[in-house]
């Protein structure tokens, strides 16, 4: 499928509007902001010169930057307290959105409400505050595991200073190096979380020398309690004691406040989604440009939405707002457009894994329908099992409906069907052979078949990804790599002829001379050399080269070299995945054999269950990647560019719309 095609809208408006046009584009959802001044300054906004549009005309002489920042920390404590004691999980909810609501009205009566419980609000956050910190002095006891010392004597010194630290096995090793520097003493008390654990005993006159050291070596000094006496067995029970009292407190606090969810819960929901509503509107007029009385706003947006960004401007402002489409092809500079991919169910799932090499350039053909279908074989092809495919699809799908991880459980639910596929190709269920028959070929009664066709396969891979190069540099009418580079159409030739060579040495296909394909290759890597002056002697350019002439042949000669070599190895890469479906059925004969030396069919059963384990888990994973590199290196190098913008519009997010 193509990527999203593109225009830009121009918002021009009056100030007075800013917020509300700011509000409704966040709510349509499909505007990918541009920064206004930039285009403004180069691009020009064509309008017609006529009496409506003077004004607009004017302000164009005298634009700035929107500089004014709103500072919403105030608002963002006020209804975290009210969430924290009413215990309700904030909510984006977009029902709640209104382009012409009045937010400081709103936040206004949440305020007053704020004021009248704010001491009892306090009290609780500063309850809470206690017995987090008391929670970090009982775990910080428990890591000394010290239980029988009485650490309240020692806390409560006149003349030392007793501290507990932390630091790494290394620093630990550098520290017991040099106890005879520290004015200390020190006892290792422990390892926790591969952190060793001491105690330091330092006089307080030495205090600022030992402290300089124990910085110098990057150890972490773990908060002690002052004022307790006794072991830390009993302080820890006291500390718990006085948490236990401390969130009664707060339980009573919290109904003192006489509030209800009833009462409070639609105004929280409300202001929480108008602050978070509002934030986005500050980011959205960050990128606009204002004159006096106008303001002048562009973004990118999807062509099949057009006509509904205009119709919902038009029912809200009327003739208050202009509204200016722009066709990319009209602009002379600026930003290249964003990349919204549109790929139909079975391929959606694989975009997550295209976006991880990068995202496709707006003039780039989008590579996911190719890369699923592909990645699905190459899966397929190398773990072909009909049993361990159903578990693979049954995991995506728990991972998708139940885990509601959409991406990663859509790509195991396809590579576990594509495994169901080719295990009845192969005739496998759980490894085992001879539970059902083969529909196409047995693996390791046809290995040299197999590894053959692993490389048949790979040459029609590299092939269509040649195809997909020429097709992207034909987009970009780049003459130069199009015809005479390594992934063009000398390119392309160059590797069909290398094929047809390395066939008819083998097997004697077609009876034409060796030395023929011999000097057609010589006469298409001397293209490749030569590619650059011969395409500016094609377009009529004076210059033959860009730069200097030895440089680029020194450049051109490694190219030969790096294209031969890549060429031979792209192809012989592919030959892992016969290996692999062959390693697959070995794996499961290892595992077989060590469950017929068990001495009873149990624990034979416990073998095989634990070897599928094995398979699916350790098997399967090295697959993914090998597939995975196969598709990056030796098909997605030869004409994926990657170096596409993400297309983000700005919008809210809702918890309706999970």
């Amino acid at each position: 499928m193509p990527v999203e095609k593109m225009k830009i809208i121009g918002i021009v408006g009056s100030n007075s509007d800013l917020d509300k046009v700011a509000r409704l584009v966040i709510m349509n959802g499909n505007m990918h902001m541009l920064n206004a001044v930039s285009e403004l300054s180069n691009n020009c906004l064509e309008l017609k010169a006529s009496e409506e549009n003077i004004d607009t005309m004017k302000e164009l002489a005298d634009i700035k930057p929107y500089s004014t920042k709103v500072d919403f920390s105030e608002d963002e404590k006020i209804i975290k307290a009210f969430h924290d004691v009413l215990n309700i999980k904030p909510a984006v909810m977009r029902r709640h959105i209104d382009v012409s609501f009045n937010y400081h009205d709103l936040m206004e009566n949440l305020k007053s409400s704020y004021v009248a419980a704010k001491d009892t609000l306090e009290k609780i956050e500063s309850l809470n505050n206690q017995i987090e910190l008391k929670q970090t002095y009982i775990q910080n006891f428990r890591y000394a595991k010290i239980e029988d010392l009485d650490v309240g004597l020692l806390l409560n010194l006149k003349y030392f200073d007793f501290s507990l630290m932390s630091l790494s096995r290394e620093k630990y090793k550098k520290l017991k190096l040099n106890y005879e520097n520290i004015p200390s003493f020190v006892i290792h008390l422990g390892v926790f979380d591969d952190n060793d654990i001491i105690a330091a005993l330092t006089p307080k006159q030495l205090e600022e020398d030992a402290e300089r050291i124990f910085t110098s070596l990057n150890i972490l000094k773990l908060d002690v309690p002052i004022g307790y006496t006794g072991s830390t067995t009993s302080i820890i029970k006291v500390l718990q004691q006085e948490i236990n009292e401390m969130r009664s407190e707060i339980d009573e606090l919290k109904s003192a406040v006489q509030l209800s969810k009833e009462k409070y819960g639609t105004v929280l929901a409300e202001c929480y989604t108008m602050l978070n509503l509002e934030k986005k509107v500050e980011d959205v007029k960050s990128e606009i440009a204002q004159g006096k009385n106008l303001f002048f706003m562009f973004g990118f947006v999807p062509v099949r939405d057009i006509d509904k960004f205009h119709y919902q401007f038009n029912s809200v402002f009327q003739d208050k707002v202009v509204l200016v489409t722009i066709d990319l092809e009209d602009r002379k500079y600026g930003h290249s457009p964003p990349t919204k991919l549109k790929n139909n169910i079975i391929f959606k799932p694989f975009e997550s894994l295209v976006e991880m090499y990068g995202t496709p350039a707006y003039n780039e053909k989008d590579p996911t329908p190719f890369f699923g279908l592909s990645y699905m074989i190459l899966f397929g092809a190398m773990f072909g099992d009909l049993g361990q495919g159903f578990v693979i699809f049954a995991a995506g799908l728990i991972l998708k409906y139940l885990m509601k991880n959409i991406s990663f459980g859509g790509i195991l639910s396809r590579l576990g069907l594509s495994s169901m596929f080719f295990g009845l190709l192969y005739g496998s269920v759980f490894g085992n052979e001879e539970v059902i028959p083969h529909l196409l070929i047995k693996p390791m009664e046809n290995i040299n078949v197999m590894l053959i066709s692993a490389i048949a396969l790979g040459i029609v891979l590299i092939s269509i990804s040649y195809i997909y190069s020429l097709i992207n540099l034909y987009k970009r009418k780049d003459m130069e790599e199009g015809i005479f580079g390594r992934e063009g159409v000398v390119g392309y030739m160059f590797f069909w002829v290398l094929i047809l060579l390395i066939l008819e040495v083998v097997m004697n296909t077609l009876g034409v001379p060796i030395w023929i394909y011999v000097a057609v290759l010589a006469v298409l890597l001397l293209l490749m050399v030569f590619k650059q002056p011969l395409s500016h002697i094609i377009k009529g350019n004076k210059d033959l080269y860009e730069d200097s002439p030895a440089d680029y042949y020194i450049e051109a000669g490694f190219g030969v070299i790096e294209t031969i070599l890549s060429v031979l190895s792209n192809i012989i890469s592919f030959i892992r995945v016969g290996a692999f479906a062959l390693n697959h059925v070995g794996l499961y004969i290892a595992f077989a054999t060590m469950a017929n030396m068990m001495s009873s069919k149990a624990a034979g059963i416990a073998v095989l269950v634990v070897g599928n384990i094995i398979i699916i888990g350790l098997e399967g994973l090295i697959v993914f990647i090998q597939s995975l590199r196969l598709e990056y290196y030796e098909l997605f190098s030869k004409f994926y560019s990657g170096y596409g913008i993400p297309y983000k519009p700005a919008q809210i997010n809702s918890s309706e719309d999970r």
